[in-house]
């Protein structure tokens, strides 16, 4: 399966790059921007360690989540609610948002790699085991 590098535009389906884009910067001095604002229960800060190379099932959640890699190389793979095996695969080398109800799942490129997850405090949702194993 082809790998997609991520840009705002092919992204846009899915959710959102986290990057400067959301700064109004002038140059001068320290800069802050908001990318999106969500009401929310609570959030929980997880950290995955991923090791497997292949992904054979996706899932979803009811809540806005985040996907920000730490170290290794690692792959995202994503399809919309309606489309769970229409798959798109991107190197995730920015940190993402992903809208809720949106298929995912990630596979290492390298030996290892490691992400911080962002998401609600509790999260509901579902799985889908795929027709085609995607490999790294």
């Amino acid at each position: 399966m082809k790998i997609h590098k991520l840009t705002h535009a092919n992204m846009k389906p899915y959710g959102y790059i986290i990057d400067k884009g959301c700064v109004k910067d002038n140059g001068k001095g320290n800069r802050f921007g908001i990318l999106l604002k969500v009401k929310s229960d609570g959030w929980r800060i997880g950290y995955l360690i991923v090791r497997s190379r292949t992904i054979a099932r996706v899932e979803y959640h009811d809540s806005m989540e985040t996907f920000e890699p730490v170290s290794g190389r690692v792959i995202i793979a994503l399809a919309t609610y309606k489309n769970p095996e229409r798959l798109k695969v991107f190197l995730l080398d920015k940190p993402v948002v992903l809208k809720k109800l949106i298929w995912h799942e990630v596979a290492a490129v390298s030996k290892k790699a490691e992400l911080k997850i962002f998401e609600n405090r509790e999260v509901d949702g579902g799985y889908h085991y795929l027709k085609n194993i995607v490999k790294a």
